[in-house]
């Protein structure tokens, strides 16, 4: 049977204040069509489908619309672990009712992990869970940090291996040795959280969640965000994952989104010249300019041309830790005094005094009665 894995999808996540809700949507049409395409038997989604544990509405319709589409419109069962952004306890809400649409939700660790059995498939659910879950439902066990805990909930699993069928784990958890992204923003790099890849031998395939850069080590493997959400991932081809357990192959299916995550970095002449000619403008940019500062002034010039730039970045900033940078999100929440006083610094050098604002707040009320009349 094929099997399609995926994870963190983060609805309801923005990126530098800018929603991504609709390029968000685009990417579930383009999983029902590989769905469709691959002919999948089943899907495992790893964890952290919402990016907050209280979505907004329009957040849960696009995640209803996505379990609709693929539970009763594709006939395909949909195995969903919880992550540590989800809301456990709202995903895991009515899960004995929506079984029989073919939707399996494990919200939490629990003691024993009974196998989902679809075909020639056992899926073993372990969503996201703290040590303290596991002292408590394994007293007898030596648990000292994460690692053992997981192991100790592993353990158990494999004494319920099925053996005519391919026995798949899907976690959600940073497992030793993998590479992060920026937007990987739970994930402990200090060591605490991370687990040792040795707690998933035995399983023919493990389907895991939480790091957002597709990689695999061994019958473990992370499926990446289905999107990019940082900078640090421009360039990143995304993808779902189709595992097959007929002959265990493991391949990927790009995702293609309508709006890249690109940096552009170069001399401020060069870059503007070759903006001129981008076919590509309506994607999610970053400008980083070697020669000159980050101004106003700069910005509003790039954005005539790219209405998705979100950060601009000049030589200033590469000298001294974030200055001379300003994102669109920035600029919309400065009020008129530190407009014109970042203008001045900028353009002549030097901060305005208090009577130089003073006739700026003067200016400004007469244009506001200007406009009012």
């Amino acid at each position: 049977m094929r099997i399609l894995h995926t994870s963190d999808w983060h609805l309801g996540i923005a990126l530098h204040g800018v929603p991504l809700l609709e390029d968000q949507r685009e990417m579930v049409a383009r999983l029902i069509e590989t769905v469709r395409a691959e002919k999948i038997d089943a899907v495992v989604a790893a964890g952290d489908l919402f990016d907050h544990a209280v979505a907004r509405p329009e957040t849960i319709g696009l995640y209803n619309d996505a379990m609709v589409a693929l539970c009763r419109d594709c006939r395909v069962p949909v195995l969903v672990i919880a992550g540590n952004h989800d809301g456990a306890a709202r995903l895991a809400s009515c899960s004995v009712l929506l079984r029989e649409a073919g939707l399996y939700v494990s919200g939490r660790l629990t003691d024993p992990v009974e196998p989902v059995v679809i075909g020639s498939a056992a899926f073993f659910l372990l969503p996201y869970f703290n040590t303290e879950e596991a002292r408590y439902l394994y007293p007898q066990e030596q648990i000292r940090g994460y690692s053992d805990a997981m192991a100790a909930v592993t353990k158990r699993m494999r004494d319920r291996f099925l053996p005519d069928r391919c026995n798949i784990l899907a976690a959600h958890c940073f497992a030793c040795g993998a590479e992060v992204s920026e937007s990987d923003r739970a994930a402990a790099v200090g060591g605490a959280s991370q687990v040792d890849p040795s707690v998933f031998e035995g399983f023919d395939y493990v389907a895991l969640g939480h790091l957002h850069r597709a990689q695999q080590f061994g019958a473990a493997r992370y499926s990446g965000s289905p999107l990019a959400y940082s900078f640090s991932e421009a360039g990143q081809e995304k993808s779902f994952t189709i595992f097959d357990t007929d002959d265990g192959s493991v391949r990927e299916v790009l995702v293609a989104p309508r709006r890249m995550l690109r940096v552009l970095s170069g001399e401020f002449d060069r870059v503007y010249e070759a903006a001129q000619l981008d076919e590509r403008r309506e994607d999610y940019l970053k400008i980083e300019l070697t020669d000159c500062y980050a101004g106003l002034e700069k910005l509003e010039l790039f954005r005539e041309i790219y209405p998705n730039l979100l950060l601009l970045t000049g030589r200033a900033a590469q000298m001294e830790e974030n200055a001379g940078s300003l994102t669109v999100e920035e600029l919309s929440h400065m009020g008129p005094r530190e407009l014109v006083t970042r203008f001045c610094t900028e353009v002549a050098g030097e901060a305005p005094d208090e009577e130089q604002l003073a006739w700026f707040d003067e200016a400004a009320r007469e244009t506001e009665g200007e406009v009012a009349q």
